[in-house]
């Protein structure tokens, strides 16, 4: 892929996120995108086939993002339950801006798991494969013990992420998912 093409794709996605975030996915048209981004619509659909190809390739880049900062963050130095909490909260804060908050949060989120469910299975085994890698470092290195309510570093790594899901959903605000995820990671993992 030349750099046109790349600064094209991502021109595109970013007027698309856009347009959802303040249209809604059923309001925003291809036209809304084209007119955003600077890409002729022609040009648009020589890329995406439709909306819900434009919608499932932002996922994957936020996912993709998302995924790649956490795991610097977990390969950094520090205490294990900061980098945890870390980690965890740039994760999904930048996927509760896109997808959880705002007007048309709801049906975002509808159209996410319709869209983009398999995507988000994969993004969240591949977190948790980097979640127990840190744990298990922190334990060789002695840096950690695993509390005895966890059989191994893969069940809290899992249930950190099922937890936070748990977060995730209750809140609409980033600030208040951070402050409650803090409080959670710090009481799962001391």
């Amino acid at each position: 892929m030349t750099n046109s093409e790349a600064e094209r794709k991502t021109a595109i996605l970013e007027s698309a996120m856009f347009a959802f975030s303040r249209y809604g996915f059923q309001r925003t048209k291809m036209d809304d995108i084209a007119k955003a981004s600077g890409v002729a619509r022609t040009a648009i659909y020589k890329v995406y086939r439709n909306k819900e190809h434009i919608f499932c390739a932002l996922a994957e880049r936020v996912h993709s993002d998302a995924l790649r900062t956490a795991k610097a963050v977990l390969r950094a130095e520090g205490d294990l339950k900061d980098r945890l909490s870390d980690a965890l909260i740039a994760r999904d804060t930048l996927l509760l801006q896109i997808g959880h908050s705002g007007p048309h949060a709801d049906e975002i989120a509808e159209l996410y798991l319709s869209l983009a469910g398999e995507l988000a299975t994969e993004f969240n085994a591949k977190l948790v494969n980097a979640l127990t890698e840190a744990i298990e470092t922190a334990c060789a290195d002695e840096c950690y013990q695993l509390p005895s309510a966890y059989r191994s570093p893969r069940d809290l790594a899992h249930l950190l992420r099922l937890a936070l899901e748990g977060v995730k959903k209750e809140v609409k605000q980033a600030s208040d998912f951070e402050r409650l995820a803090r409080q959670l990671i710090s009481a799962m993992v001391s």
